[in-house]
């Protein structure tokens, strides 16, 4: 996105006559003997293994296996509830999946782009799919290969191998070289011929060795892959001792089969998974309607996660839409003679870039330095100049982002343009100063020189003779002080980093409204050592004169300062630095490259549809964030409950009916809801201190309180374990629903919230009366005794004990802080 480098236009390569591509009748042929590009490596979770994962999974068949005995033992109510979260779970994940997978599938084809082909000696542009064994395929700056080949003509091309090879360096390609697929075009121009298609291609056999396709995870769907592994290694441990345990106290298989599907139901939190899945699909596809295309789902989390936004200006602040305002002849040059070299130049060069095409569009508008007169049938010498460009080009030096400049080299002089302090010699007679005054009004500043020779090893070395400056202009977006302002709301820094006069930058960005705290060079940053790097790149908030590995260092820097760093970028020279964000974001128009290494596309390019990105990727975080609440901090309680009644030697505080039920209504139901955006969480900051913390206090003290209950009514009432268990059933009832509260930012020890919250108070209230008269009309499908009055005093006194506790200790932490601390380095 740097000035010069990779802004891409449209530009005719020419073609030799020999290599004007194969006929259709050609084409034909090898479509029937099945030499075509159609293959695609695997990029993303086949159907099949969509209900693999959500079918065959190792819960489901531990689960399922107990309820199979269950049915076998002639109980088909403990097999209905306890399998119900099960089946439903898969199925309802399934579903989601698949219609995830089809709504982003149609997505990326949408923003797919076809390849440049020759046929029939006219350049068509064809889906890759199409691509046949010896197609002719023109190559430009940013274009990636697709197929293997050979080249057939070389205009200074330079490929860069090092996705395949690890190599950095740019390798120059002259004609009958070998290229690969997986590489890509940094500078020059040529055409090559397709060797190698579909699955013999280079970058296809490496996808399939390598399996290319892995499943990424998001930082939180790491934490619940941990979670759900120790579980699950806990599970694999406990059943066959509490089978053992179970058998030796006398129960029958029945109860023993049943206590070891609660066991199981109650440790492994698979409804969270589920909904995790649910809630980044679901934001991928409401972020798509942004014209923001998720190309990798674990960018919706890291959106909610983004601290530092990096990009240019050039088609960020500004339209891109780049038009010549003057060109200023220098060193007495006459205008006429200068139009010709500089029409010498653009003609001559192996690709235009935006900026060389206005130049080019420019001059050869009428009159575009001073009347040009000619008569009819006579050629002036402009035109004279025009109809031998090209044909006399020696050599080609492409504009880089490192250099700076570029070059064309001719019999008899060599012609240069690019950055003015890069080119113009010391003693240029005040038009560096002249030049960074035009910068200063945010005008984009050229300078064009005349050498005798070609740059000695591609440095220039002062002796260039200046021509002329050349003045460009760019329209500033119009919604860009709004963006700005939201990016300001939500508290991301934002940090202009480009390759122009740090002057026009400076310029530009004071228009759009950014606060200039402090700027740099890139020659600046370069004489810096890492501390002195780490600090400059902390403070200042804009860089000009960039190369691309210093704009990669500058993201390395926010990183170790523990940034979250999101870098928006359109060209080659931005892969770099894309590759080391966080969060790479790519412009639909940019090189095909720089959105290959994106997480995220701008279908629209522009950034004023991020700000919009990034709030919905926080409402998914905290979507999760909410949904582990529920789900883990009953798994929690249940689980240690269960270790606290077998130490007590009590019978099994409860039945797979009777928790199946309650967890239904005050979790899967609540999770759903929110998963589908229908109930709006409080939200939290900081996952240890909002999440985990929330989850092992609340968690401890309601197995506590639980396992006070279920001893006390238990002696109580003579032993009866069938009225213990009914109350515990109670409790859970009225502590799921405490949990809801909390979560939704309702807490019964402040009134006012109950109020401020009514929507939420009232939806829990239904659901939990509901939830709790349900077994009083089916008591002996639940197995439910209902509890006297005293009981029913008991468990209201012990439930607002609970409530009083877990709020005492959400506020003052002292105990879960010193434990945190035990694990700290």
């Amino acid at each position: 996105m740097t000035q010069l480098s990779q802004d891409r236009t449209a530009a005719p390569v020419s073609i030799r006559p020999d290599h004007t591509g194969l006929t259709s009748a050609q084409v034909a042929e090898r479509v029937k003997r099945g030499e075509t590009n159609a293959f695609k490596a695997r990029v993303g979770r086949t159907y099949w293994q969509i209900v693999r994962d959500n079918v065959f999974n190792l819960f489901t068949i531990v689960l399922g296996s107990l309820l199979i005995v269950v049915i076998i033992l002639r109980d088909p109510a403990t097999a209905f509830f306890a399998g119900f979260s099960l089946v439903t779970n898969s199925i309802l994940g399934m579903y989601q999946e698949v219609t995830a997978k089809r709504k982003l599938d149609s997505l990326a084809a949408l923003a797919a782009t076809d390849i440049a082909v020759m046929r029939d000696g006219q350049r068509v542009n064809i889906p890759i799919s199409q691509i046949v064994k010896d197609d002719v395929l023109p190559i430009e700056p940013g274009d990636k290969l697709v197929v293997d080949g050979r080249i057939l003509e070389s205009d200074a091309l330079e490929i860069d191998e090092s996705q395949l090879t690890g190599e950095s360096d740019a390798v120059f390609k002259e004609v009958d070289s070998e290229v690969y697929s997986g590489s890509f075009c940094i500078a020059g121009s040529g055409l090559m011929v397709a060797t190698k298609v579909g699955k013999d291609s280079t970058v296809n056999n490496l996808s399939t060795i390598a399996k290319v396709y892995k499943n990424v995870l998001t930082p939180t769907q790491k934490r619940i892959a941990a979670m759900i592994e120790v579980t699950v290694v806990i599970m694999l441990i406990i059943i066959p001792m509490l089978f053992l345990a179970s058998y030796l106290s006398g129960q029958s298989l029945l109860d023993n089969v049943r206590n070891l599907v609660v066991f199981v139901s109650s440790i492994v939190p698979q409804g969270l998974v589920l909904t995790a899945t649910l809630s980044l699909t679901i934001g991928a596809i409401t972020i798509s309607r942004f014209q923001t295309l998720i190309q990798r789902v674990n960018a919706v989390e890291s959106m909610a996660n983004v601290t530092v936004l990096c990009f240019d200006k050039t088609g960020t602040l500004t339209r891109n839409l780049l038009t010549v305002s003057e060109i200023i002849p220098l060193g007495g040059e006459k205008a006429e003679a200068l139009n010709a070299r500089l029409l010498r130049y653009t003609d001559s060069l192996s690709h235009r870039n935006r900026t060389a095409a206005a130049v080019a569009d420019y001059l050869k508008q009428p009159s575009p330095l001073a009347p040009l007169p000619h008569g009819e049938g006579n050629k002036t010498n402009t035109e004279e100049a025009l109809s031998k460009n090209g044909a006399e080009k020696l050599k080609e030096i492409p504009f880089s982002s490192a250099r700076k400049w570029g070059a064309v080299v001719f019999p008899d002089e060599t012609l240069i343009m690019g950055a003015p302090e890069r080119i113009l010699p010391k003693d240029d007679r005040g038009y560096s100063a002249h030049a960074s005054e035009l910068a200063a009004k945010g005008l984009r500043v050229l300078a064009f020189a005349s050498a005798s020779e070609a740059p000695p090893d591609g440095h220039l070395d002062g002796k260039a003779e200046p021509l002329a400056l050349i003045v460009l202009s760019d329209q500033i977006r119009d919604d860009i002080q709004d963006t700005l302002n939201a990016f300001h709301e939500q508290n991301v820094k934002l940090k202009v980093i480009s390759g122009d006069n740090l002057e026009t930058v400076r310029s530009i960005a004071l228009a759009s409204g950014l606060d200039v705290q402090q700027s740099y060079t890139g020659d600046q940053l370069d004489a810096m050592n890492d501390p002195e790097l780490e600090g400059a790149v902390g403070q200042a908030n804009l860089f000009a004169r960039i190369e691309p590995d210093t704009k990669r260092r500058i993201i390395a820097a926010l990183k170790r300062q523990g940034e979250y760093v999101a870098m928006v970028g359109d060209g080659v020279n931005d892969v770099p630095a894309l590759k080391e964000a966080h969060l790479a974001i790519s412009m639909n128009d940019g090189a095909q490259i720089s959105k290959d290494v994106a997480e995220i596309v701008l279908l629209n390019n522009a950034m004023s549809t991020l700000p919009k990105a990034f709030e919905e990727g926080k409402m998914i975080t905290q979507t999760i964030f909410s949904t582990m609440k529920l789900f883990l901090t009953k798994n929690y309680y249940n689980i240690v409950l269960i270790f606290f009644i077998g130490f007590m030697t009590l019978p099994f505080p409860t039945t797979p009916i009777q928790i199946s039920w309650i967890t239904l209504g005050t979790v899967n139901l609540p999770a759903t809801l929110i998963a589908f955006k229908l109930l709006r969480p409080q939200y939290m900051v900081q996952f240890r201190r909002d999440v985990m913390d929330y989850i092992l206090i609340a968690g401890t003290i309601g197995a506590v309180t639980l396992a006070l209950l279920y001893a006390v009514v238990y002696f109580a009432t003579e032993r009866d374990f069938l009225a213990a268990r009914s109350a515990v059933t109670m409790f859970i009832a009225l502590y799921g629903t405490l949990i809801y509260f909390n979560v939704h930012g309702v807490e019964l020890l402040r009134p006012r919230t109950l109020v401020e919250h009514w929507r939420i108070t009232v939806a829990g209230v239904v659901v939990v009366v509901v939830t709790m008269i349900v077994p009083y009309f089916f008591a002996e499908l639940f197995v439910f005794i209902p509890p006297t009055p005293e009981i029913w005093l008991l468990i209201i006194v012990v439930f607002l004990l609970t409530a009083v506790l877990v709020y005492v200790f959400t506020q003052y932490r002292h105990l879960i802080n010193q434990l945190w601390a035990l694990f700290e380095k």
